[in-house]
């Protein structure tokens, strides 16, 4: 796959090995005859027809001997087919090695495009982990521009009431607001809080002379920072004041001192 996107140095580099590797079979010097080889030979020499002995220089003759002519033609056709066989016998090898260099190199192709798709996979499942956590940044900025899109639109209307929060003495870093729309029951309130510890949570309130309302519960992000529409039971309608409490997980029926926050209802 590296190859094919058009590395000619490693292109290079594999057609060299490959030449090379076949190669190796017939880089071996040929090994001389071995002695028994003779022997056959002179076997062989004796099955053949008899030829009549030649004069030598001198007048005489070697009587039942061949001549050095006679012995090399004859052992020529054993000697030659035994070079054949050499060489023939070198070419299984060859083959044996080309497999095996072609298995090792399928098993490393093997093994990249495993590693490769492995790869592939965990940035698949980093890519998918990022677009959800932008879904959810997106859908979060959604929210917010919704709640200030209802603000802007409560905060001009006349029967809307406003409470400015306050932190108090035991929590002075809390701040912000509440909005109240006394015509539809709802109240949108927004701030900057401290989070909250382990099996806790913030507690909206309504304070009115003659009792006190419990809203719904408020949770701030990992920043502390708070932003909630909540609904307004109708028996809230005399309240005066709003307070934040810090509260069980599930909330309670009545509020617990000291108070986070508090503010006047104008």
């Amino acid at each position: 796959m590296h190859m094919r996107e058009g590395c000619a140095v490693c292109e290079a580099e594999f057609h060299r090995f490959a030449h090379t590797i076949a190669g190796i079979g017939f880089a071996a010097e040929e090994v001389p005859a071995p002695d028994y080889i003779r022997d056959l030979l002179l076997a062989r020499i004796e099955r053949e027809p008899r030829i009549p002995a030649q004069a030598n220089t001198d007048g005489k003759t070697a009587a039942g001997m061949p001549s050095e002519t006679q012995f090399r033609a004859a052992a020529a056709p054993f000697l030659s087919s035994q070079t054949k066989r050499q060489k023939v016998s070198v070419l299984p090898w060859v083959l044996v090695i080309l497999i095996i260099a072609l298995g090792i190199f399928a098993v490393y192709n093997w093994k990249s495009a495993q590693e490769l798709g492995q790869r592939l996979q965990a940035n698949q499942a980093a890519n998918r982990t990022d677009v959800a956590e932008f879904q959810r940044q997106l859908g979060f900025q959604k929210a917010r521009i919704d709640q200030l899109e209802e603000l802007q639109a409560l905060v001009t209307r006349p029967e809307t009431r406003i409470a400015r929060l306050i932190g108090q003495a035991g929590a002075p870093s809390y701040a912000g607001a509440m909005v109240w729309d006394t015509k539809n029951n709802k109240c949108l309130v927004f701030g900057a809080f401290s989070p909250t510890p382990q099996g806790k949570v913030h507690q909206l309130w309504f304070f009115s002379p003659k009792t006190k309302i419990p809203i719904g519960l408020l949770k701030p992000d990992a920043a502390g920072m708070v932003s909630a529409s909540l609904e307004v039971p109708k028996e809230a309608e005399g309240a005066t004041a709003v307070v934040v409490t810090l509260e069980p997980d599930n909330g309670s029926q009545i509020p617990t001192a000291p108070y986070c926050a508090a503010g006047r209802i104008d």
